[in-house]
């Protein structure tokens, strides 16, 4: 009964704001209808209401409806502020039309608004809130001295508020300026209008901002996500939804836990819902329940195809992202020619007197090298062009290992070198490279000789899986959605901001048993522009500028160095 009321409001939500559009559309064009048109119609005197204020609320309305789409509560009470004027103003001055259509949409959206007002849930974060206040005040208090100074410097006898009038139509026509009130300056005007959208649009979007909850990691929570991954967590990204950087949701009527972050007003979610397989559907249906009460898209990053039916079923999309090298332990070898390469390096690394070495930090905690380990990640980081990828990469995590386990290289002088950390999956069945690190000027062959003998360690313990984690965007030049095409063109074009196709080519010479596709899974089932945002956002803080920063000084400086994670 809840769900059907839900969707019930969600329908009226969708056709309110669909109401709200066309309104808005009407509001901006009217001063552009042929009046005999508008006789035609009996809208003559609805239209006879000032055009600038008319089209400032066309504007204001056209802005909001997306945020009232996905249930912002700031924008239903701006909404319902400027229709309850327009209706007050329309019932003062027009009464006797109280039948007019346009009226009549506005009274319906009002009352729609009004009756489904606990719908629009999603508060304002304060802080935003302040700030988009703060300079609306701002705006305000520049359209009343502007006022000011056309009364007294104009040396007009217009009156106050008709010079206020003036300046907030100097936003929609530049050219149908009042000379009596203003001279006809053009650079001044063309100030005043810039300034006037600048201060309404930045306030908008600081109010509209809607509150982002980061959930607080509860007491006993950590050993509880630890316990389900280890049982469930087929995907190699399963064991990451323990890095103190995600939040997470808990199944309510079946065992399961996701690991997720929050990019605006979508919901990004690493890796496959964590639960037994036949609790997959309710779990997902869950999800997509909770994404729907907050009016959040979904998208999950690096699914497997273990699931790709059941994300069907439940209406999500999906686009192939990359591929991920695995290994059949019991039957690897670098023996042959396509592993020759590899074969080569290690040898050169023993040569050099490369040692391999595990560090247990759980049997006895060595100070000294896990500080120059942390060196060596420094270094290397010194390399890079692009800032640090988090949420789909783990940290080193001395502070608390768990289940992680470090391999790490020292040369004859017992200097480290480079390490690799692993991390489990296919229910400990598995182990994945997650953090790679070597100096700059390390012997050729450390990271291979590193792999290499860890894999043989694993083999030994029976564990079955390796992996090296996802290559992104490989692969995907005979995929036939146009998400992809868009994914393969940046694998082309901006590998050297990321090194993808160098990075593919270094985890394809090591002869992986297979090639484990990867997916981008989404709820709607449209991949959209805010969906692209949130991927890059999440994995780097920076944002987008800095792998604009990272293209541009490509040209003078050498491809960064390569990360078999």
């Amino acid at each position: 009964m809840k769900k059907s009321l839900t969707k019930f409001i969600s329908l009226v939500n969708k056709i309110t704001v669909i109401c709200l559009l066309v309104l808005s559309i009407v509001y901006i064009i009217s001063p552009l209808f042929i009046f005999h048109y508008s006789k035609n119609m009996n809208l003559v005197h609805y239209f006879e209401i000032h055009h600038a204020i008319r089209r400032f609320l066309g504007v204001i309305i056209l802005l909001l409806s997306w945020k009232l789409y996905k249930r912002v509560n700031a924008a239903w009470s701006i909404v319902m502020i400027a229709l309850s004027l327009s209706i007050f103003q329309f019932l003062i001055i027009h009464h006797e039309r109280i039948w007019n259509p346009l009226f009549l949409l506005e009274l319906l959206c009002y009352f729609l608004l009004l009756l489904s007002k606990n719908y629009y849930c999603r508060k304002a974060d304060k802080y935003s809130l302040k700030k988009g206040f703060s300079i609306f005040a701002v705006y305000v208090s520049c359209v009343f001295f502007n006022a000011v100074i056309a009364v007294f410097k104009e040396k007009t006898m217009a009156s106050f508020f008709l010079c206020v009038k003036e300046t907030v139509n100097i936003m929609f026509d530049l050219n149908n300026i009042t000379p009596v009130i203003y001279s006809q300056n053009s650079l001044y005007h063309g100030f005043i209008f810039w300034f006037s959208w600048i201060c309404i649009l930045a306030g908008l979007i600081f109010v509209l901002t809607p509150y982002i909850h980061t959930k607080t990691q509860l007491q006993g929570e950590m050993p509880k996500v630890r316990q389900l991954v280890k049982k469930y967590g087929q995907n190699c990204s399963s064991y990451l939804a323990l890095e103190e950087d995600k939040n997470h949701f808990f199944g309510r009527s079946v065992e399961g836990v996701i690991a997720y972050g929050i990019v605006k007003d979508t919901m990004v979610v690493l890796g496959d819902p964590i639960c037994a397989p036949e609790d997959f559907i309710p779990f997902l249906t869950e999800i997509k329940d909770f994404c729907n009460e907050n009016a959040y898209s979904l998208i999950f990053l690096n699914t497997t195809s273990m699931f790709l039916k059941q994300y069907a079923k439940l209406g999500l999309g999906c686009v192939k992202c990359g591929e991920e090298p695995r290994f059949y332990l019991p039957e690897y070898s670098i023996a042959g020619g396509k592993a020759s390469k590899v074969r080569l390096n290690i040898n050169h690394a023993t040569k050099a007197g490369i040692v391999i070495k595990e560090y247990d930090p759980h049997a006895k905690r060595n100070l000294a090298l896990e500080k120059e380990i942390t060196e060596v990640s420094h270094e290397w980081f010194s390399m890079k062009k692009s800032g640090e990828l988090v949420f789909t990469m783990g940290k080193i995590g001395f502070d608390n290992p768990m289940d992680r386990r470090y391999f790490y290289a020292i040369n004859q002088q017992n200097k480290v070198e480079g390490f690799i950390v692993f991390v489990p999956f296919a229910g400990m069945n598995g182990y994945m490279t997650d953090v790679t690190r070597h100096r700059v000027n390390a012997t050729r062959g450390v990271m291979e000789k590193i792999f290499y003998e860890a894999m043989m360690s694993f083999k030994e313990e029976g564990i079955q899986w390796a992996s090296m984690a996802e290559a992104p965007l490989a692969r995907l030049e005979n995929e036939p959605e146009v998400a992809a095409k868009l994914l393969n063109t940046i694998y082309e074009k901006m590998n050297s901001v990321y090194g993808f196709k160098s990075l593919y080519q270094m985890k394809l010479k090591y002869n992986p048993t297979t090639w484990e596709p990867n997916y981008y899974v989404y709820y709607p089932g449209i991949f959209t522009p805010a969906m692209a945002f949130a991927i890059i956002r999440i994995q780097n803080p920076l944002g987008i500028v800095d792998y604009v920063k990272a293209f541009l000084q490509n040209s003078k400086k050498k491809q960064e160095p390569i990360d078999i994670d």
